[in-house]
């Protein structure tokens, strides 16, 4: 069955600040004397962490659980419910696995949700299919999309907005039809910062007096999409060395962080994405300006830094010198910050069996009204 009301943006994906436009098309099943038809941008943002912990259990005495036992002595309730039979949708304090019990803790990181709304439409409409023309303005310092949950479903974050359309019937006192989707933003990054996070350099001396190595490197932008490739411009001056570069190192690293209303900081993820191995040099050799590509996976998501995630990605350059304890010495690498971009295909909609008609005589000023209330964590 399709959907009576669908959705189509000019843009997959908007740039903080700029407006998100597009349409929706409304199927009106029939006559309606008083409607209204109002348009909504949301926020969410939000982290969670659950810890799990095993704590000593008795299936034929479950008064051993010390909250329990608090409860029976005060006559409070402590606890959200029993490590047995869990209603639906509520958040356990225990876990109880086989014969083992665990304590759940959760950390959440929260943000307030803003909700932008709009009335389009406010009177009569006759049965038959509309097209709505709508604009959303967005904020300069909105972050870039992000989800993320980890596979055993005990990490999750999120970044989101979402667009939703909802006719009420005024006189009735009831919405009739309803309809959401996700957009997707790419949060600015400040000029400044970006040309001065593309060049790296480093003099390493090496241990036991075998002389220093010198490495430098530079990057034409540090703003990247999912599947781009990184054009590494980058010299490597050994002349000063007795000892050989065995090979050049090139990764990308990402670290997911996130951050609980304790500002409590967690690490997610902290792992080589993509890495390559280049050719060295011996004793006495420089290579001077060097240009190779390195290629990014498809599947990275964007880079945020807000108040409850934070999503980095690292490039890495290090000279590899695979000699008796070199260990000891410093590594010989350069890091450069990089910024992966939002990227989503533009979808487009179906309107095969679709009869538009004339325009409603509808409103596209700006969202008036802008109400806050906390981020709902699922």
């Amino acid at each position: 069955m399709s959907k009576s009301i669908l959705f189509q943006f000019n843009d997959a994906v908007t740039l903080a600040g700029e407006q998100i436009t597009g349409c929706c098309y409304v199927r009106i099943p029939q006559d309606m004397p008083k409607v209204q038809i109002v348009l909504t941008f949301q926020t969410k943002e939000y982290s969670k962490v659950l810890e799990k912990k095993q704590i000593p259990y008795d299936e034929s005495n479950p008064q051993m659980i010390p909250d329990k036992l608090i409860e029976k002595e005060k006559q409070v309730q402590i606890t959200l419910d029993s490590p047995l039979k869990q209603p639906k949708y509520t958040q356990k304090k225990y876990e109880l696995s086989g014969n083992l019990l665990f304590r759940v803790f959760r950390h959440y990181g929260t943000h307030d949700s803003f909700i932008y709304t709009q009335e389009l439409y406010n009177g009569s409409v006759k049965a038959g299919d509309y097209k709505f023309n709508f604009i959303v303005p967005t904020q300069f310092n909105m972050p870039s999309s992000f989800y993320y949950k980890s596979v055993d479903g005990q990490k999750q974050g999120k970044c989101g907005y979402m667009i939703t359309l909802k006719i009420d019937s005024t006189e009735e006192a009831r919405t009739v039809m309803m309809e959401s989707t996700d957009v997707y933003l790419n949060g600015r990054f400040k000029e400044s910062e970006q040309f001065r996070q593309l060049e790296g350099n480093i003099v390493h001396f090496l241990c036991l007096n075998s002389g220093a190595v010198e490495l430098s490197v530079r990057l034409k932008t540090n703003k990247f999409f999912p599947g781009d490739k990184i054009s590494v411009d980058y010299s490597v001056d050994n002349t000063r060395s007795q000892r050989p570069v065995n090979r050049i190192e090139v990764r990308v690293i990402h670290k997911l962080i996130f951050i609980d209303n304790d500002e409590v900081e967690r690490i997610i993820e902290d792992q080589v994405v993509v890495s390559q191995n280049w050719d060295g040099l011996l004793a006495g050799q420089s290579k001077d300006r060097i240009v190779s590509l390195l290629e990014l996976p498809k599947d990275l998501k964007a880079s945020l830094k807000t108040n409850t995630i934070k999503n980095q990605y690292f490039f890495q350059l290090e000279a590899i010198v695979d000699s008796f304890l070199t260990w000891l010495s410093v590594p010989v690498i350069c890091q450069i910050p990089i910024h992966i971009q939002e990227q989503q295909m533009l979808q487009k909609v179906n309107l095969d069996g679709w009869k538009l008609v004339s325009n409603l005589n509808v409103s596209v000023n700006e969202f008036t009204n802008v109400s806050v209330q906390q981020s709902y964590i699922p």
